[in-house]
């Protein structure tokens, strides 16, 4: 914005007549308006380029130091690990030494339960038999068992199938299909089951 002083003109005769000078007598311009503060915007840029360059200088300062620590870190952590790589292997070889021990100990058990398991059975199986009734044949295959036998009524043998049934610890899957008289007068009959190993 341009101010003229326009002063300037009537006061010319005034000074003229006091001081005779004519050079005091032209007017006076004076100049101002937004030119300083346009003069001051790239100023400001350039600070806030600096404070933001500053900024990014120290970041970066401070990942080259967490940088170089991780690396420090890391070296350590690589040393530590070769120095105890020798008991780590051991620990591992106990371990595995250790699994193969539970196995065979596994393995003994099962083999100590299952040799047993014969006597249990016939004491179970001999505590299930009636007076009236005895065994012709005994036979195994897994832990399938297959009874064939006589006795002398149809009773003795509910009675034997029945006592089967009750000892659910040993016995189950309990087959009994029936019995044949034959010509001596006794009844014969085949009783088929499953072994629990309950030992």
């Amino acid at each position: 914005m341009i101010k003229i002083n326009l002063l300037g003109d009537a006061l010319a005769p005034t000074g003229a007549k006091k001081g005779g000078d004519k050079g005091s007598a032209e007017p006076v311009q004076v100049y101002t308006g937004e030119g300083g503060s346009r003069s001051s915007l790239p100023i400001a840029g350039v600070v806030v380029g600096l404070i933001f360059a500053a900024f990014g200088g120290a970041y970066y300062l401070w990942l080259n130091s967490e940088f170089t620590r991780a690396e420090k870190k890391k070296a350590v952590l690589e040393q530590d690990r070769k120095q105890y790589e020798p008991y780590i292997a051991l620990e591992k070889k106990f371990r595995e030494k250790k699994e193969t021990l539970q196995k065979k100990e596994e393995v003994m058990s099962t083999l100590k339960r299952q040799q047993t398991l014969p006597v249990h059975f016939l004491e179970e199986l001999a505590n299930s038999l009636p007076d009236d009734v005895w065994f012709k044949k005994v036979s195994q295959k897994g832990m399938a068992i297959t009874v064939e036998g006589e006795a002398r009524n149809f009773e003795s043998i509910n009675a034997f199938y029945g006592n089967l049934q009750s000892r659910t610890r040993w016995f189950k899957k309990i087959n009994y299909p029936g019995a044949n008289r034959n010509s001596t007068g006794a009844f014969e009959f085949t009783i088929s089951f499953e072994l629990q190993n309950a030992v």
